[in-house]
């Protein structure tokens, strides 16, 4: 016997006594007596897929160790995100593995939930929606979250079935303003892409494209790309917002305006580029209207408004005015409102007056978000439904409970008497509580489907494992329960007809190998890209409106997190446990203050407040820094659940919860912002959980920099 086989016995006698002399219960180690054809054991295996965590739609590869997902990175063939994934998809395991993940359906019943059988549930759920749609129509409605084109075509396809209207597509952040605003200056109903690394210089008024908006792994490679070195020039990067985010950090100037500011800003910028003959390409009524629109936005008046520094406002001015190819992207994923939208119209046209080709915006791909529906026709789904004129209520993976407004009647609505609420999720969450029945459908590492980042592509997702529950698919489920004759034997063979159909695929080989390599990419080069080809003829609308001051008093914002998103990443543990890169706070909400807004308060750095609003109120720490304009309060989404599994319930706060739900009347849709808001000390401490150190270098370098003139030199001899 060698000393291998020696320690190998020894070890696993030790064991084998150990278990011998517990009193628990023997536990048993299983091997695979049937192994997948492709697994052998003790050696990776790696499958194409596509992130579902967000609507962004990168591409991932999973690697697969004995039939189990073990580790997600990024896809490097997808066009997207080139092999990189942010860490909300890196933690896409931890919905997998989650130990509050439901295993069975739950029927609820007078004394809480009933654990019963998939079977069971898809048969009663099948009943209700036949039952509902012979009563009339309209009797039964879905709400979902962003879904592929496959699988909506499913869910369009039975609720016609059911003689009812099509989905309600929910997203907390659905960019109404920016989708307005492309529509009223480039023609475009929905959300182009935009080509940062050509950019040399760029310009964003609060889009957070580093962290969530629209495609933050896309934007994030782009805006290295821009950003870096190219012989002895770079990019520069203006942010021009009320408070910084971590794409704020890495901006060459933040601007901090006053908050709401950003479209008074935006407009003065108009004005100057108007004012040096800029636009002359565009119709002469036009330009007229452009003039008289922006007559109210001279430098005196935009640098009174928004207590930018006139240096730094003549730096922007000059930037823009000689850039080869200037970008400019208007407000955050949240600012829907007003403001937001004015800021968005002001932004395009400034696109439009500096680069008239709009060779840096790409209408060929654009992002699946733009089928998100605007708020306001979710909150009339909710008053259908509270009206009772619906039977059956479908929630695909969405919780507006949490998201939405206290004021918005989302929980009053799913109590509506006679209403059977249907949630296909996988965990119990503040809506999945008030469902009659929670129907879990498997997670995006468990199944087939397609999925759409940009337009232009298709991106395949499979199964990366074996399933750990027998939750079905959602396209598996309506192919069961909303049809009378089943137009495919599963959902995998009606992806791969879709695609056949369109002429994506011809055959079998072809279908296999865009599961190899993720999707199905369109050519690199001009052909898969194309500027919009519409120009505006008239001054669009709403943006001529008379600016309206704010209140003197503290404005509120609430923020998508990097870290949580709006709340859907809050029950994973790797994500709670990330500081925040701007505050360095892991698993707490903290109020974020300037040092001067906080002294004036009497107030430090981990005191906790008071936040009230006319619609609601929260308590949370404070936390100082000059990250934010003095008359700013600033705090992340993602937090504040009152379910939602041991690691999100009770944690933090929601700072939603202090927003109304009236939207803006032009998009339709919200803000998440607040003019004034009270602000007062609740008389205790709290320890943060943070890793800041310290906010300054004490003169060690630890980040070196350069000036452009050092740089033209080359690298020293």
């Amino acid at each position: 016997m060698n000393r291998r086989t020696f320690l190998k016995l020894a070890g696993l006698g030790s064991v084998s006594f150990a278990a011998g002399c517990s009193p628990e219960s023997p536990k048993h180690l299983y091997s695979l007596v049937q192994a997948p054809e492709d697994m052998v054991t003790g050696k990776a295996t790696w499958y194409a897929s596509t992130c579902r965590e967000c609507p962004a739609g990168c591409g991932l590869i999973a690697r697969n160790r004995e039939g189990r997902v073990v580790k997600v990175e990024g896809n490097p063939l997808h066009p997207l995100n080139r092999g990189k994934l942010c860490m909300r998809g890196q933690a896409a395991l931890q919905a997998v593995y989650n130990p509050d993940r439901l295993k069975t359906p739950l029927l609820k019943e007078k004394d809480g939930f009933l654990s019963i059988g998939f079977d069971r549930a898809q048969a009663l759920l099948k009943t209700k929606v036949w039952e509902a749609a012979r009563r009339g129509p309209e009797r039964v409605r879905l709400m979902t979250e962003v879904v592929g084109e496959g699988q909506m075509e499913i869910f369009r396809s039975a609720l016609k079935n059911w003689n009812s209207p099509p989905p309600v597509v929910f997203e907390p952040f659905a960019y109404e303003a920016l989708k307005a605003a492309n529509r009223e200056v480039f023609g475009v109903d929905g959300l182009v892409s935009y080509r940062l690394d050509q950019a040399d210089v760029l310009l964003a008024f609060g889009a957070e494209f580093l962290e969530t908006w629209l495609s933050p792994v896309e934007y994030a490679w782009k805006f290295k790309a821009m950003h870096a070195a190219r012989g002895p020039e770079k990019g520069f990067f203006f942010l021009v917002s009320p408070f910084q985010t971590l794409t704020g950090a890495n901006a060459d100037r933040w601007l901090a305006c006053a908050p709401g500011t950003e479209a008074v800003v935006a407009l003065g910028l108009v004005r100057q580029m108007l004012d040096i003959r800029r636009g002359q390409h565009l119709p002469p009524d036009l330009r007229d209207a452009l003039l008289k629109a922006t007559e109210a936005y001279p430098q005196e008046s935009v640098l009174k408004l928004s207590g930018i520094p006139l240096a730094q406002y003549e730096q922007l001015v000059v930037r823009l005015a000689e850039a080869r190819r200037p970008l400019v992207l208007g407000a955050g994923s949240g600012q829907s409102d007003a403001n937001g939208l004015a800021a968005n119209l002001a932004a395009n046209l400034l696109n439009l007056l500096l680069d008239p080709e709009l060779l840096l915006i790409d209408a060929a791909s654009r992002h699946r978000v733009e089928t998100a529906s605007r708020r306001a026709d979710v909150l009339d789904l909710l008053k259908v439904v509270s009206s009772g004129r619906t039977d059956v209520l479908i929630l695909n993976n969405v919780n507006p409970v949490f998201s939405l407004p206290p004021e918005s009647g989302a929980k009053a609505a799913l109590e509506t008497p006679e209403l059977f609420v249907v949630s296909l999720s996988n965990f119990l969450d503040e809506t999945s509580q008030r469902a009659d029945l929670i129907l879990p459908a498997s997670l995006p590492l468990e199944t087939w489907d397609d999925y759409s980042g940009w337009s232009s592509l298709v991106s395949t997702l499979q199964p990366a494992m074996g399933r750990i529950t027998g939750a079905p698919h959602a396209g598996d489920l309506f192919l069961d329960v909303g049809f009378e004759t089943r137009p495919a034997p599963d959902y995998k063979t009606y992806i791969a007809e879709r695609l056949r159909k369109a002429g994506r695929i011809r055959n079998e080989l072809e279908w296999v190998q865009a599961l190899q390599q993720g999707g199905l990419f369109p050519p690199a080069g001009p052909a898969a890209s194309a500027p919009p080809a519409a120009r505006p003829q008239r001054l669009p609308r709403h943006l001529a409106l008379p600016y309206q001051p704010p209140p003197a008093g503290l404005a509120f914002a609430a923020v998508p997190s990097v870290r949580l998103f709006d709340g859907r990443g809050a029950n994973k543990p790797w994500l709670c446990e990330i500081p925040d890169p701007i505050s360095r706070v892991a698993w707490q909400s903290p109020v974020i203050l300037h040092p001067r807004t906080a002294a004036a308060k009497g107030l430090r750095t981990a005191d906790v407040v008071r936040v009230t609003s006319p619609w609601g109120s929260l308590e949370a720490p404070v936390y100082a820094a000059e990250v934010v304009h003095p008359g700013q309060v600033l705090m992340a989404a993602g937090q504040g659940h009152t379910a939602y599994g041991r690691y999100a319930e009770n944690l933090g706060a929601n700072p939603l919860s202090l927003l109304p739900a009236a939207v803006e009347p032009n998009c339709g849709g919200p803000g998440c912002g607040l003019p004034d808001i009270q602000l007062e000390a609740a008389g205790r401490r709290v320890e943060l959980a943070h890793t800041d150190g310290s906010h300054t270098q004490h003169g060690r370098a630890f980040i070196l920099t350069t000036t452009p003139a050092e740089l033209r030199k080359g690298p020293p001899p």
